[in-house]
């Protein structure tokens, strides 16, 4: 029944149950560690309300009747305080005892009756006290040594001896408590700690158990629809799983069992229409190849006739073409020997301009040339001069030297002379070389332009004789002129008429290539439909039907 109820649960219900139980778990887990841990706080609290503090203030108060009480009544008999100073400092004494005792029987009055009983001892040595310390602060007042002396020695000295005894084995013997304690608590930590862990423990089986359960639970359904699609990739759509639960996996198992009842149904519908479109697509084929071969002959006959259209508008445009080329290449000579006419009448007359201008230049040179001889002349004419100024310095030298000091002076102006008439000669001999120089280069200019201007006479001549036979083409040329327009004209109305006929055949041959194309297309589009049904054919073989 239980088996039943869980296999009915959906997943959603069966994942929300396991957190919970999980929750669940932790909160008792935390709440059996956080009870342990309260345990445990109030223990350490107990030891330290009962025992720790309880000897803190027995302490407190043993040393205030020391301190304060017994050494302040010894100080009095050694005079190192005076009565009236003692009785303020026991008074304040007397009054922190009574505040720590009272603090001292209240705690402990908190802690139960058997927390009291190891205070029994204390109790009438903490009385004792106090009575001392009221008697020591009377006797203060009075300022009565001898008093304090009497009582200092036989009740004072002794009782404080007595009582710091009696509290030191109190607080020895409450410390030995306080350990017992302390083991009896770290014992129930231990307890706790354990119960904590074994609590954790049990906590990991169990989730781990229902865990397993719960991903069995989920796993079973999912395994077995594996294994069913796995026999469904391998071609049989005839499986159908059995699940009786009423969950998610149930209404995915139904859900998978109708999807391969309606893949079955339409495999088998696939089946019966590949077959009847096997059978369309042969007798379409037939068809389409019967009129491929029609199209194809109107398509070559096209052809032909296009060739030959074609033949012709090509051979009368490259007519059309070479007659305008030859019309274009006559207008272009005519023009080009009327400007070459006038350009040869500009050469003409340009070359007449250039013989008168050799000519003058010719004048010119010759001019130059007899300048030329003139500065050769007046050049020679120096170096006499140069040549007998130097011998005039060498005589006048000559007769400064016979003259003796005398004629020094005069010695040295011949000096300077003669070296001026060196100078002179160097300097009229670079002037006669350059004049020699200017002379021959003229010379060689003047036979070069006559050279040039002869050159020019023939040039002319033959310009001119070339003018007149340029005149005679410009001539013939015009002549022929309108003759080659009229044949131009003529080929041009041939060349239409040819283009449209080329026109009109390539418009039926393109027709004729289409439709070709067309049935050559659908002959393609026919056999891929052809292996696609095959195709489809195969592959639905593969599939197990009922």
């Amino acid at each position: 029944m239980a088996t039943h109820f869980i296999r009915n649960l959906s997943v959603r219900w069966r994942l929300l149950g396991f957190i919970f139980c999980l929750l669940l778990f932790i909160v008792v887990s935390g709440t059996g560690g956080l009870l342990g841990m309260r345990a445990t706080k109030q223990s350490l609290s107990t030891v330290y309300n009962n025992h720790v503090k309880p000897m803190e203030e027995l302490r407190k108060i043993n040393d205030l009747f020391k301190f304060s009480v017994a050494d302040t009544a010894e100080r009095v008999l050694y005079e190192q305080i005076t009565s009236k100073q003692a009785a303020v400092k026991v008074a304040r004494a007397k009054t922190l005892l009574e505040k720590n005792v009272a603090s001292l029987l209240a705690g402990n009055g908190n802690s139960g009756q058997g927390d009291n009983k190891w205070l029994s001892t204390a109790r009438p040595l903490i009385i004792k006290a106090k009575v001392l310390t009221g008697d020591l602060l009377t006797v203060l007042q009075q300022n009565n040594v001898n008093k304090l002396d009497s009582l200092f020695a036989d009740r004072l000295e002794p009782f404080q001896k007595n009582f710091e005894k009696t509290i030191n084995s109190l607080i020895v013997g409450r410390i030995n408590g306080v350990k017992n304690e302390y083991d009896r608590a770290e014992k129930r930590f231990v307890i706790s700690q354990a119960a904590f862990a074994a609590t954790i423990l049990f906590g990991i089986i169990i989730s781990i158990i229902a865990g397993f359960f719960l991903m069995r639970s989920i796993d079973e359904p999912l395994v077995r629809m594996q294994k069913a699609l796995d026999i469904m990739m391998q071609g049989d759509l005839t499986q159908k799983l059995d699940y009786d639960a009423r969950n998610e996996f149930g209404v995915l198992i139904d859900g998978f069992n109708r999807m391969a009842g309606y893949l079955e149904e339409l495999i088998a519908q696939i089946q019966r229409a590949g077959i009847q479109v096997t059978s369309s697509i042969t007798e379409i084929a037939a068809s389409s190849r019967q009129q491929e071969a029609t199209a194809n002959e109107h398509a070559a006959t096209a052809s032909e006739i296009a060739a030959s259209t074609n033949q012709i508008a090509a051979t009368s445009a490259n007519l059309m073409t070479t007659m305008k080329r030859v019309n274009s290449l006559t207008k272009n000579a005519a023009f080009a020997a009327e400007d070459g006419h006038a350009g040869l009448e500009h050469i003409d007359q340009t070359m007449v301009r250039m013989e008168e201008a050799t000519g003058a230049i010719v004048d010119k040179l010759s001019v130059l040339s007899e300048k030329a001889g003139d500065i050769a002349g007046v050049v020679k004419t120096i170096n006499k001069l140069a040549d007998q100024t130097n011998l005039l310095s060498l005589n006048a030298a000559i007769e400064a030297e016979k003259a003796g000091e005398y004629g020094s002076g005069f010695s040295v102006v011949a000096t300077e002379i003669r070296r001026l008439a060196d100078q002179t000669a160097v300097a009229t001999y670079d002037i006669e070389q350059m004049v020699q120089g200017v002379q021959s280069a003229v010379s060689s200019a003047v036979m070069g332009i006559d050279k040039f201007a002869k050159d020019v006479r023939v040039s002319v001549t033959n310009i001119r004789d070339g003018s007149e036979r340029l005149q005679g083409v410009i001539e013939q040329v015009e002549v022929l002129r309108p003759q080659v327009k009229v044949i131009s004209e003529g080929i041009e109305a041939q060349s239409q008429g040819a283009r449209q006929i080329s026109d009109a055949t390539n418009q039926l041959n393109s027709a004729a290539q289409q439709s070709a194309e067309s049935i050559g297309q659908m002959n393609i589009t026919i056999e891929r439909l052809q292996q696609a049904a095959q195709s489809l054919q195969k592959a639905i073989s593969r599939f197990k039907v009922t």
